[in-house]
């Protein structure tokens, strides 16, 4: 079994997790296996330049455990109120605010980031590996 099965049989996994998180009503089957998905896939994407430098995996690290962080405080502050208590963060609710300001933004930095270490010249040699694996088969 090929390593690309095995991260398709992965993913499929954690779909069908969230699928019965979503048949049970628990946002919590969704939402976690959704944040492995994330961490796995952007893993997987910097795979090449985490090869060439080793100091570069602490960037799928910060983000996947960022976003892990952020869902904690938002299960943890939203046990007991969906809105996150009767505070407000800046003219928010604590739920609204993490979301807004934590989450958000994390996915904009994280894009940025990948587009900034992103080589496009690996994609010739990606497409290289697939029409020699192909001709292994």
């Amino acid at each position: 079994m090929y390593v690309s099965d095995r991260i398709v049989y992965l993913f499929s996994g954690l779909i069908v997790l969230s699928l019965v998180g979503m048949f049970l009503e628990s946002w919590r089957l969704i939402l976690y296996p959704y944040l492995l998905v994330i961490g796995v896939a952007i893993t997987l994407g910097m795979w090449n330049a985490v090869k060439k430098k080793p100091g570069m995996l602490w960037i799928p690290i910060v983000i996947a455990g960022g976003y892990l962080t952020l869902f904690v405080i938002l299960d943890v502050i939203t046990r007991n109120d969906p809105a996150g208590g009767g505070t407000y963060i800046l003219g928010m609710t604590p739920s609204l605010a993490i979301y807004l300001l934590g989450i958000l933004p994390l996915a904009v930095i994280a894009s940025l980031i990948y587009a900034l270490i992103f080589d496009p010249g690996e994609t010739g040699e990606m497409e290289k590996e697939l029409r020699t694996g192909e001709a292994a088969k």
